[in-house]
C-alpha cells in the first residue's frame, strides 16, 4: 500500500510542475530553438 501511495504522490508532484511549468512558459514547449524572442 505504501508503495501506491508513494507513486501516486510522485505522479502527483510531476503532474503539478509540468503544469506550472506549462503555464508559466507556453513559448518554452512552442518553440524550444528560440530563447530570446523578446
Amino acid at each position: 500500500v505504501g508503495a501506491v501511495i508513494m507513486l501516486g504522490t510522485l505522479f502527483g508532484l510531476i503532474v503539478l510542475i509540468f503544469g506550472l511549468v506549462l503555464r508559466f512558459d507556453p513559448e518554452a514547449r512552442r518553440s524550444p530553438g528560440r530563447e530570446g524572442d523578446r
